[in-house]
């Protein structure tokens, strides 16, 4: 249904206090690959922002945290038609529509938006990133703007 549409690669250190990854695929078993090869395991929280394309991938994370008995939530910038596929899923996550040429913007706000409390649950979490690159790199810069520690912040490309 939804295709992630980039080879798994390795991991590549482009930045020393980031992990950054290449998906692809449009097959289960290397989402499932990916999402353990990805899934932060010392984390009891995990995050995910991303687009319509993160969708297989945020599935595959959120089975691996059900199974450990860890949390997940996240953002995703969606068009409407991708709402029902969320809730088919049964993926704990929110979504807001994408802004035609300010990728993250809809999330940023959404995050701004978070009770104070709801945060302080949050920050600390590992932190998945994936989708367009502008969506990343913006989003990478306002979890750093928010003192997210860089090493909690996993960019898959």
């Amino acid at each position: 249904m939804f295709d992630i549409s980039k080879q798994i690669v390795t991991w590549q250190h482009e930045e020393p206090e980031n992990n950054y990854l290449s998906i692809a695929g449009d097959d289960q078993p290397v989402t499932i690959t990916l999402a353990n090869n990805i899934y932060d395991k010392q984390a009891t929280h995990h995050f995910f922002v991303g687009d319509e394309t993160t969708v297989e991938l945020f599935n595959a994370l959120k089975e691996i945290a059900l199974q450990k008995g860890h949390e997940y939530f996240g953002i995703l910038e969606l068009h409407p038609e991708y709402e029902a596929v969320l809730s088919m899923l049964k993926l704990l996550v929110d979504s807001v529509p994408e802004l035609p040429g300010e990728p993250a913007q809809n999330a940023i706000e959404w995050m701004e938006e978070m009770h104070p409390h709801c945060w302080m649950a949050w920050q600390n979490a590992t932190f998945y990133l994936a989708g367009g690159e502008i969506l990343i790199k913006t989003f990478q810069q306002y979890l750093l703007q928010k003192k997210v520690t860089p090493q909690l912040i996993r960019i898959i490309k």
